[in-house]
């Protein structure tokens, strides 16, 4: 293996996992190096959150072989939906901002998201949902995706499994469901 191959891979992962770190807020403990050349005023280390969200949904991450980790920043503009699709990989999302409503085509449930609240999606053909911003504001979410390497995309598009949006939407309005 050539020295430089070996610093790419070791540069991805350590580009890696400061992704999750960051993204899952987690602290970093250091060790000063010897050789370090740091400034007073440059911490040798960093960690900046950037959004942080709460979520009760029990979940699992179960990577069999290599995976891609992606850390993401969307934005659903008011109006807009991200159609129907399913996840090839776990995503863990954070609203930052706006409130995300949430439909499951597999029963045709309803749930909202507001800023600071966390949702896990589930993976495969059988979870079938869309996200639609009903605010007059944008949403902003940070997200966290650990797909297989092979995987060009996050997610998948699926037909429309036949529930009716705007009434599903437009009773959740009403309701205030969460």
């Amino acid at each position: 293996m050539s020295r430089g191959h070996s610093v790419v891979k070791k540069s991805r992962l350590i580009t890696a996992g400061a992704v999750v770190a960051v993204a899952l807020g987690a602290g970093f403990a250091t060790q000063p190096m010897a050789q370090a050349d740091v400034t007073a005023d440059v911490p040798p280390v960093s960690a900046v959150t950037l959004s942080q969200g709460i979520t009760s949904a029990p979940f699992k991450i179960k990577a069999n072989g290599d995976r891609k980790v992606l850390y993401r920043k969307a934005i659903v503009q008011p109006g807009a939906s991200t159609g129907w699709h399913y996840h090839v990989g776990e995503e863990i999302a954070v609203i930052n901002s706006g409130t995300f409503t949430r439909i499951d085509g597999s029963d045709c449930s309803v749930e909202e998201y507001a800023s600071g609240e966390s949702l896990v999606e589930p993976v495969g053909p059988t979870t079938v949902h869309m996200g639609i911003n009903k605010g007059t504001e944008p949403v902003e979410l940070y997200v966290v995706d650990i797909i297989p390497t092979k995987a060009t995309a996050p997610t998948t598009a699926a037909p429309d499994p036949g529930c009716d949006v705007d009434a599903l939407t437009s009773k959740s309005t009403s309701a205030g469901a969460k």
